[in-house]
């Protein structure tokens, strides 16, 4: 069935939807209301070029719609703030695909958890204290 095609198009919809409402967090002033973003839709649907391919179609319309509502969202953003947004639309574009694995995503954000392994002493002119007091003050100064 053609229709049940476009899903992906209203599945990468909601997920930008979402990606702007998360904008809020950021700034207060970040506030978009769902009416504009479905005119920006619509005009994006309107506007995108037609294709008798559905599969051709759907990839038109994310595409354009996703590149619209970059622009539209940039304009209204500080400098500052356009890479993060840059940032959360990529990633959330990523999860939604499934191409983001969760453990280094976590690995990400956290950092590697668990014990340090400490490597042996590899050197002839440091003793093993200082070898384990140096390595520790490295890995805790990359934190």
């Amino acid at each position: 069935m053609k229709r049940e095609s476009f899903r992906e198009v209203a599945f990468r919809a909601q997920l930008l939807f979402f990606c702007i409402v998360d904008l809020n967090i950021i700034n207060d002033m970040y506030q978009y209301s769902l009416q504009w973003f479905q005119n920006l839709f619509k005009g994006s649907v309107i506007n995108s070029e037609p294709s008798e391919d559905t599969i051709n179609r759907v990839d038109i319309l994310n595409k354009h719609f996703t590149f619209a509502l970059y622009n539209n969202v940039c304009r209204s953003l500080f400098e500052c703030d356009k890479l993060l947004f840059s940032f959360l639309l990529c990633t959330k574009i990523l999860f939604g695909n499934k191409e983001i694995d969760m453990n280094e995503w976590r690995f990400f954000l956290a950092g590697p958890s668990g014990q340090i392994e400490e490597k042996p002493n590899p050197t002839q002119w440091l003793d093993n204290l200082e070898w384990i007091q140096s390595y520790k003050q490295l890995y805790t100064m990359d934190k």
